[in-house]
């Protein structure tokens, strides 16, 4: 093999590690979000939750 064909088959070889560490990286970010979202919804449900057992114990000692 000539210099020439070894450089252009290591910036081909680059090229394509690039790409799927590009396409990793976005994939990473989409499953962050996804995760933030699931994070964000668990503490408003546990949040909701604990609202209404604050609730229901407040009625059935009779304050509310």
């Amino acid at each position: 093999m000539e210099p020439q064909e070894i450089r252009t088959d290591i910036r081909e070889r680059v090229m394509r590690i690039e790409t799927i560490v590009e396409r990793m990286e976005n994939h990473l970010s989409h499953l962050n979000n996804r995760t933030s979202s699931l994070e964000n919804w668990k503490a408003w449900s546990a949040g909701g939750f604990a609202s209404l057992g604050l609730i229901i114990t407040l009625m059935k000692i009779g304050i509310i």
